[in-house]
């Protein structure tokens, strides 16, 4: 009887046979009892998201992403119950049903595990590349961000993030973060001291020996120089004080004034700029990306705004950044975009900030527009610098998805022009065809025009005709008719004369109304071919361009010792837009693949795909204990809540499995130690030195 029963249990289930002799009356029960030492043993469950290795690495990100918004709604069942328990609890922290349930340990708790997962995209720059731009169109959310076409683009950081609030007026949301009115203090008193030590260095009031950074007197006046130059802005920005009214101040401290007076003193000057530093962070909402635009947009870029009737300021010196949240299909993975200010921007206080946070993204993306785009000198700094391609390297994120090209104005090319001036293409036979074909289809197209008028005529001629000849005959039918009544032999030689002049007019409109048909019919097909010829011009003009640019781009100069492809992705965010608005397509782009925002938008979801699966996977562990801890924390009695073994038995359990892991671990740790060790740091050093002396006059020709 056991063989049978054992039989029939499912392959999933593992029955343990018990060691006590079984009664003989309990033999002859066809129910089996669980007992302590004969209960089933059920295997432990598997989870698709934790067997889907093999699968490929977008299979595997629908898996999880399934994973997670299904524990959400399982734990969000749970929080519904815990919710209802916790309300009719006492509210204070030290209440009897508190410290029982443990409200504090909670609190703590979810202090240390609530930490936001966010991949930062950040977008750089020359100042009017169109970063903003291209941001907006990623989003789909036009001229969110300031835009370089105004006198005044983008001045703090500006990140956007996905919006998980489904109130409509809260459609769109931003966070406003200021500046700790103690920093802008600091600030202010150490440009004073800046100010007076120049002022001291130009009286030659220092030794050489006494700098503090053993530099040279004119090294000691430069430095001095660059510090005032990176506050001054600020200061003349908010308060409205110019450098020689600040060296003033600063020239009567410390001996006449201290410096925290004066600091206090200039700031006084406007009140309402330090009510903005006293609020700390401000919350504001819209309905539409258009008003909440225009509320943030004296936070995020240089316009000033008017207090009163006289005073007028700039607000960026006091906003360390601007959060956004949208509901934008581009952020609900967990990107955050980030618009960084203008690199080169005149402003070195806002280009400074934008190099330093560019070290914390996990993506970077360089904004450089197609006309300039091999020489623009802010972009080519960006692409090309030594620290930053060495820290990327260290970070794993020099693989070809954590660093990319967007060229962007792709519409601001002239083809003919760069046609005519490029080596390469002006003798090219296909291109020479094709315009020939161009120029054969325009004068087509001019003789077709001029026809148009005749032929439209023709046709309203030959209806009038049709319309007269039917009417003639309809009035001579009704005669012969009347007539038959009277005389039933009268001849109807009339009506059939009248009947095949209308046939014929019929004809003769048909006939117009066909040929001005096929005449309108070639016009649109002209207006296609030439389309279509403009259209392979303007690409073969654009990849050209683009070939070229990649030859200039470092890192694709010098392919054959890299092991990365650095991607490069041709943008138009102007017919993006057009096609986006259903108006007429830009020439040289049919549809919305050829804008180039596509293929940007899929590279950037490769190249953050690792970094969204690393934060599923912690999401869906972190969910996973939960459960588990909530199962045995609910559990009032049974064997998954009673443990009976201690602590060193379970140790000498795993001891020889330990003992195994160690030496194998300690061998791994070994021979990785020896790889690292036959590495050479220098061992581009060669390299790197001729480059250095090749590139060396031209760079001190450029310091001059």
């Amino acid at each position: 009887m056991d063989t049978t029963v054992a039989v029939e249990q499912p392959p999933s289930l593992k029955r343990e046979r018990s060691l006590s002799p079984v009664p003989g009356a309990e033999i002859r029960d066809v129910k089996r009892q669980a007992e302590a030492t004969s209960a089933v043993i059920r295997t432990p469950p598997e989870f698709p998201w934790r067997t889907c290795q093999q699968l490929s690495d977008v299979e595997r990100l629908k898996i999880k992403e399934k994973a997670v918004r299904q524990a959400e709604l399982d734990c969000q069942k749970i929080r519904n119950i815990l919710e209802i328990a916790l309300y009719r609890m006492g509210k204070g922290a030290d209440t009897k049903d508190a410290v029982m349930m443990g409200r504090n340990i909670i609190r703590e708790w979810l202090k240390e595990h609530n930490k936001p997962f966010e991949i930062l995209v950040g977008v750089e720059g020359p100042t009017g590349a169109g970063k903003s731009s291209f941001l907006g169109s990623l989003l789909r959310i036009p001229e969110l961000f300031p835009s370089g076409q105004e006198a005044a683009a983008t001045a703090v950081i500006g990140k956007i993030s996905w919006n998980d609030v489904d109130d409509p007026d809260y459609a769109f949301r931003a966070k406003i973060v200021h500046r700790k009115k103690e920093d802008i203090e600091s600030d202010v008193e150490s440009l004073l001291v800046e100010i007076n030590r120049y002022s001291d260095l130009m009286a030659n009031k220092f030794d050489q020996q006494d700098d503090e950074d053993a530099l040279s007197i004119e090294d000691a006046k430069t430095e001095s120089k660059n510090k005032i130059d990176y506050e001054l802005p600020k200061i003349r920005a908010v308060w409205g004080i110019e450098k020689r009214d600040l060296e003033i101040m600063a020239s009567r401290c410390p001996e006449k004034r201290s410096y925290a007076e004066t600091v206090q003193s200039i700031l006084s000057r406007n009140m309402p700029a330090l009510k903005i530093l006293e609020k700390g962070t401000l919350n504001v909402n819209r309905p539409t990306a258009k008003q909440l635009s225009a509320l943030i947009k004296p936070y995020l870029d240089s316009t000033t705004v008017q207090v009163g009737s006289s005073l007028r300021y700039a607000v960026w010196p006091l906003v360390k950044e601007v959060h956004i949240y949208a509901k934008a299909d581009i952020l609900k993975p967990g990107i955050t975009l980030v618009d960084l200010p203008g690199c080169g921007d005149a402003t070195t206080s806002r280009s400074e900030v934008a190099q330093k946070f560019s070290n914390q993204l996990d993506v970077r993306m360089v904004v450089s527009p197609i006309i300039r785009a091999t020489d623009e000198k802010q972009a080519q700094s960006l692409m090309q610098s030594g620290f930053d391609e060495a820290q990327m390297r260290m970070r794993g994120k020099l693989d070809g998805n954590g660093f990319g090209v967007i060229v962007s104005k792709m519409d601001e090319i002239k083809v003919d022009s760069y046609i005519y001036g490029c080596e390469e293409l002006c003798d090219d036979q296909e291109i020479s065809q094709k315009e020939a074909k161009i120029e054969e289809l325009k004068a087509e197209k001019s003789t077709l025009k001029s026809q148009n008028a005749g032929l439209k005529e023709k046709k309203r001629m030959a209806e009038a005709w049709k319309k007269k000849a039917k009417r003639q005959y309809q009035l001579a039918l009704r005669k012969h008719k009347s007539k038959l009544q009277a005389n039933p032999e009268e001849s109807d030689e009339e009506v059939k004369n009248l009947r095949d002049i209308m046939d014929i007019k019929d004809q003769e409109f048909e006939a117009a109304d066909k040929e001005l048909d096929q005449h309108q019919w070639r016009q649109g097909q002209i207006e296609n071919e030439m389309a279509y010829l403009k259209d392979w011009l303007h690409h073969r003009a654009s990849q050209t361009r683009n070939r070229r640019y990649d030859d200039i781009v470092p890192g694709q100069r010098s392919q054959n010792r890299q092991e990365y492809v650095l991607p490069i992705f041709p943008v138009s965010t102007k017919a993006f837009w057009q096609l986006q608005n259903n108006d007429a397509p830009l020439e040289g782009f049919p549809s919305v693949r050829f804008t180039g925002i596509p293929a940007a938008e899929q590279w950037l979801h490769r190249a953050t795909l690792s970094q969204r699966e690393k934060h599923l996977d912690e999401t869906l562990d972190g969910y996973q204990s939960l459960m588990t801890m909530m199962r045995i924390y609910s559990q009032t009695s049974g064997q998954d809540g009673n443990f009976n073994f201690s602590r060193p038995e379970v140790e000498s359990a795993v001891a020889k499995t330990h003992q195994i892991f160690a030496k194998k671990l300690s061998s791994k740790l070994a021979e990785a130690c020896l790889e690292i060790q036959k590495l050479d740091p220098l061992e581009h050093r060669q390299r790197a030195m001729n480059r250095f002396v090749a590139e060396a006059k031209r760079i001190v020709q450029r310091w001059a």
